[in-house]
């Protein structure tokens, strides 16, 4: 990821390495991959069920996971999305504003707490909020949560500790191309 970043971004590597937290790091890196080279991104506590294909086209766009309905008061709105899952063309200008938010543009105080911070530098909320004002909406795809995050955390917790009603956390996946299982072990 150093090296990645040295080679093809090197006027951000010192706000690279000045993130407070790795996740930061972790994030940064997926959109400047996503960026540079075009294609899918996908956190280890995802399980694919199925293939994207269908749910992609190659037309200059890029594609988010919305977060499951009963997450989003997490975040105090109505809709949010992640980045857990995510695909891009390479170069979308959305990329660009992301990169440009979190290296150059970003005056976050951070608050002490990690998780809202990382939220609101380089997760969820920064990333709904530039999406917000975004010009180009077309270009962005929200998957809705039923194909890439069809369980919420309370239901993924059930069904790992075995006390899940399965039949209806199967009708829940029906749809889906993937789980993410919010593990956040970054956390």
């Amino acid at each position: 990821m150093e090296e990645f970043v040295k080679n093809h971004y090197p006027q951000f590597v010192n706000n690279y390495f000045n993130f407070k937290y790795n996740v930061q790091r972790w994030d940064a890196i997926r959109y400047l991959i996503l960026d540079k080279m075009g294609g899918m991104y996908v956190d280890f506590d995802c399980e694919c069920l199925n293939a994207v294909d269908d749910f992609v086209d190659n037309a200059g766009k890029c594609y988010f996971s919305m977060e499951p309905e009963e997450h989003c008061k997490d975040f105090f709105r109505q809709d949010t999305f992640n980045n857990a899952i995510m695909a891009s063309c390479p170069n979308h200008p959305f990329f660009k504003k992301i990169i440009d938010h979190i290296f150059i543009e970003d005056s976050y105080i951070y608050t002490g707490y990690k998780v809202p911070d990382v939220h609101k530098t380089t997760g969820p909320t920064m990333l709904t909020n530039l999406y917000q004002n975004y010009n180009n909406k077309d270009s962005i795809v929200l998957w809705p949560a039923e194909l890439a995050s069809p369980w919420t955390k309370k239901e993924v917790r059930s069904f790992i500790n075995g006390s899940a009603d399965e039949v209806y956390l199967e009708k829940k996946i029906e749809k889906a191309f993937a789980i993410h299982y919010f593990f956040s072990l970054w956390a």
